[in-house]
C-alpha cells in the first residue's frame, strides 16, 4: 500500500535531494494544499512538491507557481509504487510536475537536457548520488522504470478537481467562492448574450476547459451548453472558446 511504501522509502539511506524527494516537514503550508494533505516529498524549488490525500492511493504534485485554478493539485501517479517506477525512468521526480503543461517535444527535450548535464565534470558527485538513490530504489521495491508521460496525461485528462477539499485562504487568493448553497444567486448570469461574453471571458483568462469552468463556477455544463446552442455557439476545445456554428 501506499503509505506503507512510503515508510519504506523513507527508510532508505540515500540523498532525496539528488531525486528531487527532499523530505517536506515545512508546517507551513502553501494556499494552494488541499486540506489534510500528507507530505510525500518537495524539489527544492518554486515551492513543488507531492503530497497524498486521505483515503486515496495516489500521488499528486502541488505547483504554486505555474498552477493555476483547476490545475495547482494534479495526480502524476496512481499509487507510490507507480510513482517511484515514474522517478526511476525520469531519473528524477522534477519532471513529473511539468508533465501537465508539456507536449512530447518539450517532454523530450527536458529530458535531453538533463541526460547532457552528466557531462559536465563539475556535477559528477551530484549524479553519483542520484545514480545511487535509484539503484537503492531498485533493490528495494524492485521496480522497472516506466515512462510516465502518456499515463500521466491520461490521468490528468480525467481528474476532478471537485474532490479537492480547500481551505478558506484558496479561495480568497483564487478570487471565486465555494459552490453555491441551496437558495444563492447563481454564479454565472442567465441572459444568453451575456453569458456567452462571460463563459468565454473566464475560458480565456482562467480556465483551461470548459469542465474545469463548470467544475469552477458551479455549472451544469450540458446546461450551458444547450443555452449557448441555441444562440448559435458551440464549444471549440482547440480555441478553448465558444464560437458560431
Amino acid at each position: 500500500m501506499t503509505r506503507d511504501d512510503l515508510k519504506r522509502f523513507r527508510a532508505l539511506d540515500i540523498n532525496f535531494d539528488s531525486i528531487g524527494l527532499m523530505e517536506d516537514n515545512d508546517p507551513a503550508r502553501y494556499f494552494c494544499d488541499p486540506v489534510d494533505l500528507e507530505p510525500v516529498g518537495r524539489i527544492g524549488c518554486d515551492g513543488v512538491h507531492f503530497i497524498l490525500l486521505p483515503g486515496d492511493e495516489r500521488v499528486f504534485c502541488v505547483d504554486p507557481s505555474m498552477g493555476e485554478r483547476g490545475t495547482y493539485v494534479l495526480p502524476v501517479a496512481s499509487d507510490f509504487r507507480e510513482f517511484l517506477s515514474f522517478v526511476l525512468y525520469c531519473q528524477d521526480a522534477n519532471p513529473l510536475s511539468q508533465i501537465y503543461w508539456m507536449d512530447r517535444k518539450q517532454y523530450q527535450e527536458l529530458a535531453a537536457e538533463d541526460a547532457a548535464a552528466r557531462e559536465y565534470e563539475y556535477q559528477a558527485k551530484y549524479f553519483e548520488e542520484k545514480d545511487k538513490a535509484l539503484a537503492a530504489i531498485v533493490k528495494e521495491f524492485g521496480l522497472p522504470p516506466v515512462d510516465p508521460f502518456k499515463k500521466v496525461k491520461a490521468m490528468q485528462k480525467k481528474f476532478d478537481p471537485a474532490i479537492l477539499n480547500f481551505s478558506e485562504e484558496y479561495y480568497d487568493v483564487v478570487g471565486y467562492e465555494r459552490s453555491k448553497e441551496e437558495g444563492d444567486e447563481p454564479m454565472l448570469p442567465q441572459d444568453p448574450n451575456i453569458l456567452l461574453s462571460v463563459v468565454n471571458t473566464k475560458l480565456r483568462d482562467e480556465y483551461p476547459s470548459l469542465e474545469y469552468l463548470c467544475v469552477g463556477m458551479d455549472a451544469d455544463q450540458a446546461e450551458l451548453t444547450e443555452k449557448l446552442a441555441a444562440l448559435g455557439y458551440a464549444y471549440d476545445a482547440q480555441t478553448n472558446q465558444f464560437k458560431p456554428v
